[in-house]
């Protein structure tokens, strides 16, 4: 059945930065050396090929969409959901984005654990602060953010939760948020973005976006790595697409 199938990793790209789709393509041409399904194809919002481009040519009838996205939003459920309908006789199904899995708090744990370890600090010693995108548009984004920094806050930090670009608490406020001390940041953005690797560390106030511990005008923080690594995502997508093409 799965090779009646096409793989389809739809992700947003950009017209300022030409790294913010390159882990969704090296993801697609991973998965695509394994055989699994009958084509596997990338497609961006902003970024060549389009979502209509990827259609184009297809040997199957059969396509399983994932979102390249951390949560269930506005563009999942609309934008995707509009751009993916039934076009000429295919059949277009929409998984769940990347970011429905519950690896993804695994992967900020790990982020989290390599900060403190490089001070040898434990959690109880720092405020930690999940940065999201958040939009007025859709709960579906903010509650994403929140239900993490919720359960990171479970292993024991001073406090945890999380912080937006578009919504309330913003970013730019984070010292108005916390407790006195050192703080880690974990970006809640798919590696390679503007926002995980310039907008955040602005608003920030450090000099980087490399994991690591950076000094700004409000205190030390220390920044995670953006999530979306091809060998951190490569199996869950499997799984998504697996899980929604046998529905």
């Amino acid at each position: 059945m799965l090779k009646e199938t096409a793989l389809i990793l739809a992700g947003h790209g950009s017209t300022k930065n030409a790294e913010s789709s390159r882990f969704t393509r090296e993801t697609a041409h991973r998965i695509r050396q394994r055989g699994i399904f009958g084509e596997v194809r990338s497609a961006f919002w902003k970024e060549q090929p389009s979502y209509a481009d990827a259609l184009q040519g297809l040997k199957t009838k059969k396509v399983v969409v994932v979102p390249w996205f951390l949560a269930k939003g506005y563009f999942t459920t609309k934008i995707l959901a509009r751009e993916f309908a039934e076009i000429s006789g295919i059949e277009c199904r929409l998984a769940e984005p990347i970011g429905s899995r519950a690896e993804i708090l695994g992967h900020l744990q790990k982020r989290a654990k390599r900060l403190l370890a490089l001070k040898n600090w434990k959690p109880a010693q720092v405020s930690l602060l999940v940065a999201s995108h958040g939009t007025p548009l859709h709960a579906g984004s903010r509650g994403a953010a929140v239900d993490l920094a919720e359960q990171l806050g479970r292993d024991g930090y001073r406090m945890a939760r999380a912080v937006f670009l578009e919504e309330e608490p913003k970013i730019a406020d984070w010292r108005e948020l916390i407790e006195e001390g050192p703080v880690v940041v974990l970006p809640h953005f798919l590696a390679g973005g503007l926002h995980g690797s310039e907008d955040v560390p602005e608003l920030l106030g450090i000099a980087g976006a490399k994991e690591g511990w950076y000094r700004s005008e409000k205190g030390e923080v220390g920044y995670g790595e953006s999530l979306g690594r091809p060998e951190e995502v490569e199996e869950m997508i499997i799984e998504l697409a697996l899980a929604e093409a046998g529905k």
